[in-house]
């Protein structure tokens, strides 16, 4: 009898101990999702062939659009991206209020690149870290484009990178480097964004 009655206690105290059923599937869920983030979040953006270098391209592109107020759906659409895609590499710098709420861009990310960086030796494919990088190296390509074209203020709107240093790189803005990268056909280089398996 006692034996049979120290089992009934224990089977008692597990089923106070236990806690309800919606409780643990609402702990599996919670550890379902995190475990998908991060997943999401060890995607790499890095591209490695001129493929992937275009998808990277039409990625960042929507990702600006959408910081531009553009919605997710547009600005895929018009880089020729699906979303599921989209949402696959840019994950990590969207965010939503809850399920089904539209999804939202922040003002800056830590999504690693392959961009062209402008060297004595010509453009060179390089890791850029961040999202404040990606700007400022596509701000000083604009302003290398007007000194090709001859515009005015060209001169001004480079010295404005002076001592500026992107994946390592100081930004050239010596008229007389970029004049003999020119000659030497080193600026004709239209595209940012490349991959690490193509040659400069």
């Amino acid at each position: 009898m006692k034996s049979r009655n120290r089992k009934r206690d224990k089977k008692r105290n597990r089923s106070k101990n236990r806690p309800p059923k919606r409780t643990q599937l609402r702990r599996r869920q919670v550890k379902r999702r995190i475990a998908k983030r991060s997943r999401i979040r060890r995607l790499d953006t890095v591209a490695l062939t001129p493929e992937q270098a275009d998808q990277q391209r039409r990625v960042f592109r929507a990702l600006r659009r959408m910081r531009e107020g553009e919605s997710l759906s547009r600005a895929t659409r018009e880089e020729g991206l699906k979303p599921k895609t989209f949402i696959r590499f840019a994950r990590p710098a969207l965010r939503r209020r809850g399920p089904g709420k539209p999804w939202k861009a922040i003002p800056e990310d830590k999504l690693k690149s392959v961009m062209n960086v402008l060297t004595e030796f010509g453009p060179t494919p390089e890791i850029i870290p961040n999202s404040r990088e990606r700007k400022l190296l596509g701000q000083y390509n604009r302003a290398l484009r007007m000194l090709r074209a001859g515009e005015d203020g060209a001169e001004e709107a480079l010295l404005q990178f002076r001592e500026k240093k992107i994946a390592g790189h100081t930004l050239i803005t010596d008229i007389k480097v970029l004049t003999q990268l020119e000659e030497a056909g080193r600026l004709d280089f239209d595209d940012l964004y490349a991959s690490l398996g193509e040659e400069s």
